[in-house]
């Protein structure tokens, strides 16, 4: 590497599958130099995670194809506010960055490298999904208010998700000029390809299931607990069969709801829930393939991975309103790839689903739309972010120089 590198050091938790590959992009670019410093080996090696209800592991990291260290050695930690690893203060000393990339501040490790950054002048870079669109008490807002208010004031930029997630830091205090729109990365490598045979994919799913061609299928990802509500899918369903309409969904994942969920898809006379259990994120493109909607109906969901690669396989999208990912520049924008409903009203998503069932026209516009806007948003998320990032340090630096 050369000594005029741009270097960035992005201290983490433990290898997150869908950042990983975003890893990969930034190691790839021109003069551009990328460590990970991870403080667990959860999810590179096996461990029981209690809301998908079974061990896990992640076979898509391609932890050889960008530089990194575990600080923990082959410690499994929870990923917890306990989090910690010392020694981050000596591997940061040593590698010297010119930014420092953070997720969260509540981790121990987090903290440590905050404090790091701010004693040797090196520009933080913060990365959260959260927003606002969840009720929460008024007395734990007030009291993160201005213990969050203070911490943002010393960071120097934001990696932001979306349009809630900036509205969010916004509500602290935090000025636009900090943003830099990064939006979710996705495995783009794995989902370029399952788009190119995005039809065969289709036909093989469908096939697998039962499902005829032109009957109309949804889905939801993600793990099943009460608070993602995939029984309101299920809900769904029976209002459909009820009005004569012909639908399929796939409920894809594990977790504690599962024996309620398959209980309440007995009432079912005509329409379909179809269980797939956990599935490998390397399969999940398929899925998305054989869908004509993608529906999320969570209560909580800052910023929903399973939509921002939905969009990429081009599915309209249809989600609660207490969910992060809609807004004019967000994943899903509405009546241009999706719609909004007031969450936990099934006869609103109802008929926004018929709209699509009616409409073949309709869902090809929304598909199109969201293919579009995918694509520039994973551009900006695997390569525009990073550089935004890099020409507004070295304009500090000039700056810092010039005075």
């Amino acid at each position: 590497m050369s000594n005029n590198n741009f270097r960035v050091a992005i201290v983490v938790s433990h290898p997150i599958q869908h950042f990983c590959p975003q890893y990969i992009s930034f190691t790839k670019m021109k003069d551009v130099e990328v460590k990970l410093f991870f403080a667990s080996m959860l999810g590179y090696k096996k461990y029981v995670d209690k809301n998908f209800g079974q061990e896990i592991s992640w076979n898509n990291l391609r932890l050889d194809e960008f530089d990194h260290e575990f600080l923990n050695g082959e410690q499994v930690l929870p990923s917890t506010k306990e989090l910690d690893a010392p020694s981050i203060t000596e591997e940061l000393d040593n590698y010297h960055p010119d930014a420092i990339i953070t997720y969260g501040h509540f981790q121990k490790v987090q903290r440590r490298a905050h404090k790091w950054a701010k004693a040797n002048n090196v520009p933080i870079v913060y990365i959260t999904d959260s927003e606002n669109r969840q009720r929460r008490k008024w007395y734990k807002l007030l009291a993160k208010f201005f213990l969050l208010r203070q911490y943002y004031n010393k960071v120097n930029y934001f990696f932001t998700v979306g349009d809630a997630n900036e509205a969010y830091f916004k509500l602290y205090g935090v000025p636009e000029k900090k943003f830099i729109r990064m939006h979710y990365p996705i495995d783009v490598d794995v989902y370029a390809d399952a788009y190119q045979n995005k039809a065969a994919l289709r036909s093989q799913i469908r096939e697998q299931y039962g499902i005829p061609k032109e009957d109309f299928v949804i889905a939801v990802v993600g793990k099943l607990v009460t608070w993602k509500n995939q029984e309101h899918l299920i809900d769904l369903l029976i209002d459909l069969e009820s009005k004569g309409q012909k639908a399929h969904a796939f409920i894809l994942g594990s977790g504690k709801t599962l024996d309620g969920l398959k209980q309440k898809a007995e009432q079912l006379k005509v329409n379909k829930a179809h269980f797939t259990g956990f599935v490998d994120p390397l399969s999940l493109p398929a899925y998305y393939a054989a869908i004509d909607a993608y529906v999320h109906p969570a209560s909580i969901e800052p910023h929903s991975l399973a939509i921002s690669e939905a969009i990429y396989m081009g599915c309209p999208v249809i989600l609660s309103s207490t969910c992060g990912s809609y807004g004019d520049t967000d994943d899903v924008q509405v009546n241009k790839n999706g719609y909004v409903y007031n969450f936990g009203d099934i006869q609103e998503l109802s008929e926004k689903v018929i709209k699509l069932i009616n409409d073949q026209q309709l869902r090809q516009q929304f598909s199109d739309h969201s293919r579009k806007i995918s694509l520039k948003f994973q551009q900006r998320a695997h390569r525009d972010s990073m550089l935004d990032l890099i020409n507004k340090v070295n304009k500090g630096k000039r700056k810092a120089v010039s005075v």
